[in-house]
């Protein structure tokens, strides 16, 4: 049987570093691919100085919640892609990274966000032609729920 592209090591390499290093704001906030199985992806972040956003009682910024939950968000996206409507190739489907956008993105603040290490994981709800739905969690190293989440993502040129 031949392997599924989404297990590849090769798209699983290239995508963590395309998370970790190729994206500059995902680079800047420190993201790191933790899992990148399609039915369950993961993306932690660890605190440091410049991430606070409530500086006093060492909170997380609501925007540093908001990103990392939108990059959960179009990385499930792109997997269960992977998974579904394989590409004959890595690279082409990488490429399908680019040929998505936030559309709509909602976030529920549901706890301050004190904590070290971060995990945000997403679900693809609906994986449509041309829209994808995904819902997400932020928890700390103390599985407190953070944030929840819910986005819509255009999918560009797709028939």
């Amino acid at each position: 049987m031949k392997n599924r592209i989404v297990d590849d090591p090769e798209f699983q390499k290239l995508l963590a570093q395309i998370i970790e290093e190729q994206i500059p704001f995902c680079r800047l906030l420190g993201m790191k691919a933790h899992s990148l199985a399609p039915d369950s992806p993961a993306l932690t972040l660890t605190m440091k100085p410049e991430l606070l956003g409530n500086f006093a009682q060492g909170m997380l910024h609501g925007g540093v919640i908001a990103s990392v939950l939108d990059s959960v968000a179009g990385v499930a996206i792109l997997l269960k892609l992977a998974q579904q409507q394989p590409k004959d190739d890595v690279f082409s489907q990488l490429r399908e990274f680019g040929l998505m956008s936030t559309i709509d993105l909602r976030i529920d603040y549901l706890k301050p966000g004190k904590g070290q290490l971060f995990t945000a994981n997403a679900e693809v709800t609906r994986l449509g032609k041309r829209v994808a739905n995904v819902l997400m969690t932020l928890r700390n190293e103390q599985n407190e729920l953070v944030a929840t989440g819910a986005a819509a993502f255009m999918l560009h040129g797709r028939n």
